[in-house]
C-alpha cells in the first residue's frame, strides 16, 4: 500500500480535510487548528502531494478509494469530510463508494458536474505546457487566479506550495479531473456547499445550480472570497462548517 500523509489534531467527533490542486495539507495551517477545538481533524496530502507517495492508476476514483483504506485502517467513521475544489472531486467520489462512512460532506468551492468540453480542452493545454515549459511558469498564472484579493499576504505562501508540486503529479491530476465523472446524484446526504462571490474557478453560478439540485444541500456564499476561502474568509468558513458539522456529529 502506498504511503498516505496525514496529521491529526484534537479530539472529538472526526472532520477530515482534503486539500486542492497543487496544495497540501498545509493549505489548512491555522484553519484545522481551530476545527481542533471541537473536532479530531484529519487533515490529508492526497497521493502525490506533500509527503504522499503518487499511485498508478492514478484517477479520482482510486485517490478516493486510497483514501477510504486509509479511514478504514483508522476506524474513523460517521465523520464530515470536507473537500476543497479538486479535494471535492475525491470527496464526492468517496461518498458515492463508501457512503456509510460520512455523516456529510462539504463542498468547498468545487462541483458535482464533469467538465464541459472547453474545460477539458484548457486541461490539454495546462498538460502540453508543463511539458513543454515546465511547472513555475504554470505556477506563476495559476496561483494569482485564486485570489480574489491580488495582495493577500498568504499568496506568496501558495505560490511556493504549489512550486513543489512534481511534473508528472501535476500531468496526472490535470488528466484526472479532466476525465472525472458529473457525481450530481446528491439527494442521499446532507452537503453544505461553501461558495465564493468571486471565484474565477467556480463560478457562483454553478453552486447555485448544485444547491438547486437537493433539498438537503445548503449554500453559503463567501463575500470576500475567490477560490482560497479558507484564507480569503476563513472565519466565515469555520462558522459555517461548525454550524453544518456539530448537529450531524452528535
Amino acid at each position: 500500500m502506498s504511503n498516505l500523509f496525514h496529521k491529526k489534531s484534537g479530539s472529538g467527533p472526526p472532520i477530515i480535510l482534503l486539500h486542492g490542486f497543487c496544495e497540501t495539507h498545509d493549505i489548512w495551517d491555522g484553519f484545522s487548528e481551530s476545527l481542533a477545538t471541537d473536532f479530531s481533524v484529519f487533515s490529508f496530502d492526497l497521493p502525490g502531494f506533500g509527503q504522499s507517495n503518487l499511485i498508478t492508476p492514478l484517477s479520482i476514483d482510486t485517490v478516493a478509494q486510497r483514501l477510504i483504506e486509509e479511514l478504514e485502517s483508522l476506524k474513523v467513521k460517521h465523520s464530515i469530510i470536507i473537500g476543497h475544489s479538486l479535494g471535492g472531486y475525491v470527496a464526492l467520489a468517496m461518498q458515492q463508494a463508501a457512503p456509510e462512512l460520512f455523516a456529510g460532506l462539504v463542498l468547498f468551492q468545487s462541483t458535482v458536474f464533469a467538465d464541459t468540453e472547453e474545460k477539458k480542452a484548457n486541461r490539454n493545454k495546462t498538460i502540453e505546457f508543463v511539458h513543454q515549459y515546465g511547472v513555475a511558469p504554470f505556477v506563476d498564472t495559476f496561483v494569482p487566479n485564486l485570489f480574489h484579493q491580488k495582495e493577500h499576504a498568504a499568496v506568496p505562501g501558495v505560490r511556493d506550495m504549489a512550486l513543489k508540486t512534481s511534473l508528472e503529479t501535476l500531468v496526472q491530476y490535470s488528466a484526472a479531473m479532466r476525465d472525472r465523472p458529473a457525481r450530481d446524484q446528491i439527494n442521499a446526504f446532507d452537503m453544505l456547499i461553501l461558495a465564493g462571490r468571486f471565484d474565477a474557478i467556480i463560478p457562483i453560478s454553478v453552486s447555485e445550480q448544485i444547491a438547486a439540485l437537493s433539498g438537503r444541500a445548503t449554500l453559503k456564499v463567501l463575500e470576500f472570497s475567490g477560490h482560497m476561502g479558507m484564507l480569503e474568509d476563513r472565519e466565515e468558513c469555520l462558522k459555517s462548517i461548525r454550524d453544518f458539522s456539530l448537529p450531524r456529529l452528535v
